[in-house]
C-alpha cells in the first residue's frame, strides 16, 4: 500500500522453497466474513488498462502516478527484451484518466520479469518482476524488483528519475513503505516470511519480525505492507502459502487462513488485526484508521500440469491455480464497525494504494498478459489495469 507522500506498501505471492507465490465481515480485530454491499455512491472506474501484470501504484505530489509492472513473465536472458518496467503517467487533460496520447513518461524498461511457473515449477500462472513503488516526501522514489532466484533489488531513483543504488538484495520484496520520519524504509522478505527495516542514510539492515505458519501449517509469505500514519505501526498482509491437505496432496493456500497482523516496528511484537481472510496480498490505512484489503482470490483453481506455453492463445480458457475473477477489496472501519465490500469481482487484484484525496488505486490482471481466462460472462483473456476507487 502507498499514502500520497510516504507510506507505500504492496503486493505478495511466492514462497519459494515449498512454492508458492503471490472475508471480511465483523469487525476489525477478529474473524472475517462476507462483509456487506457497497453503498450506491461507491464507484470503480479503469483508469489505465493494457498493462502487463501491473503492481505497485505510487502517486507523486502533483497527482501522477509511477506505475510498476511485471512484465510478460518472458524471462529473457537478454537484456533488452526483458519486459519489467516503471512507468509515469500524468492525467494532462484533466478528463480523470491516464491513457490518453502524450500522458505516458516511460522511466525504465526491460527490467527483470519471469514466471513462477516457469521458473519454480508451481503449477500457477504468477508473473514477478518490479513489485512495489514508495513515494518519499523528498521526491525520491524507491522500486523492489524480483528477478528470481538471487536477483533481487530495492532501488532508490532520483526526483529526476536516475536509478541510483541498491539498498538490498538478500531476497523478493513483495511490500515496501517508508517510515513516518523518511530516514527508513520497511520491507517484507517474503521467501523470508521476514518484515525489514532499512536505514536510507547508510543501509543498514535490522530484521524486525519473523512471522510463524499459520493455522493450517501454511508459510506465512508477506505480501503487502502499510504503515499507520498515527502511530508508526506496520500493518502486514500474510498471503499464506502452499498447504498439505488430508490426503497428502498439496494446495496453493487454505481459503480463511491469510490474516492482516500490526506489528511494533521497535519491539517486533506481532498481533492479529484482522483474521479470516483468503489470500490477503496487500492492505493499506488513512489517517483515521480506517483499513483496506486486497484479497486476490476467493479460492485456489486448477493449476497447469506438463510444460505449457503460457503465450499460446489456443492453449484454451484456463484459471491457473488462482480462481478469475474473484477478488475483492473491503473497508475496516476505524470505529470497529461492520466491513464494507467496496469493490468484487475484480480479476486477481494484488496492489493498493491511496491517494490524499481518499481515492484508492488497485492494481488488477495478475498473470501472462493476454493468456485465455474464464470470465464472467465467457471466455476472455488476462488485461493488466489499474481502477480507482471513490465514493466511500
Amino acid at each position: 500500500m502507498t499514502t500520497d507522500g510516504g507510506e507505500r506498501p504492496a503486493f505478495a505471492k511466492r514462497m519459494i522453497r515449498s512454492v508458492v507465490f503471490v472475508v471480511g465481515s465483523l469487525a476489525l480485530v477478529g474473524c472475517a466474513g462476507s462483509g456487506t454491499d457497497p453503498p450506491a455512491r461507491v464507484q470503480v472506474e479503469v483508469v489505465l488498462t493494457g498493462l502487463e501484470s501491473r503492481r505497485g501504484v505510487g502517486i507523486g505530489a502533483e497527482g501522477s502516478l509511477l506505475v510498476a509492472e511485471a512484465g510478460s513473465g518472458n524471462d529473457a536472458v537478454d537484456v533488452t527484451l526483458r519486459t519489467g518496467k516503471l512507468t509515469k503517467y500524468i492525467d494532462r487533460n484533466g478528463n480523470g484518466n491516464f491513457a490518453d496520447p502524450g500522458e505516458a513518461e516511460s522511466w525504465f524498461s526491460h527490467l527483470a520479469s519471469y514466471n513462477a511457473m516457469n521458473v519454480y515449477a508451481t503449477g500457477r500462472d504468477e508473473v514477478s518482476g518490479p513489485s512495489d513503488v514508495a513515494m518519499h516526501r523528498d521526491g525520491r522514489v524507491f522500486l523492489s524488483v524480483d528477478g528470481g532466484f538471487d536477483d533481487f533489488a530495492l532501488f532508490e531513483i532520483s526526483p529526476q528519475g536516475s536509478m541510483g543504488r541498491n539498498l538490498s538484495g538478500r531476497s523478493n520484496m513483495t511490500g515496501i513503505g517508508l517510515a513516518p520520519d523518511g530516514l527508513r524504509i520497511f520491507v517484507t522478505e517474503s521467501t523470508l516470511n521476514q518484515l525489514v527495516e532499512i536505514t536510507l542514510d547508510g543501509g543498514d539492515r535490522r530484521d524486525v519480525t519473523a512471522f510463524g505458519v499459520l493455522p493450517s501449517g501454511q508459510q506465512p509469505v508477506p505480501a503487502g505492507l502499510a504503515i499507520d500514519p498515527r502511530n508508526g505501526d506496520i500493518l502486514v498482509a500474510l498471503f499464506s502459502g502452499v498447504a498439505q491437505s488430508g490426503d497428502g496432496s498439496f494446495v496453493p493456500f487454505v481459503p480463511g487462513d491469510a490474516k492482516v497482523v500490526r506489528v511494533d516496528p521497535r519491539t517486533g511484537r506481532t498481533t492479529d488485526e484482522i483474521t479470516g481472510l483468503t489470500t490477503a496480498v496487500d492492505v493499506a490505512i488513512d489517517d483515521r484508521g480506517n483499513v483496506f484489503v486486497v484479497e486476490m482470490a476467493t479460492d485456489h483453481a486448477e493449476l497447469f500440469t506438463g510444460k505449457i506455453d503460457l503465450f499460446d492463445t489456443d492453449v484454451g480458457a484456463r484459471h491457473g491455480g488462482y480462481l478469475r475473477f474473484s477478488g475483492k477489496v473491503t473497508l475496516y472501519p476505524h470505529d470497529s464497525g461492520s466491513p464494507q465490500i467496496l469493490a468484487d469481482d475484480l480479476d486477481s487484484p494484488t496492489n493498493i494504494t491511496i491517494a490524499a484525496d481518499g481515492a484508492l488505486y488497485v492494481s488488477t490482471g495478475q498473470g501472462t498478459p493476454g493468456r485465455p481466462i474464464p470470465g464472467p460472462n465467457g471466455a476472455t483473456t488476462i488485461i493488466g489495469e489499474v481502477v480507482r476507487i471513490t465514493g466511500y
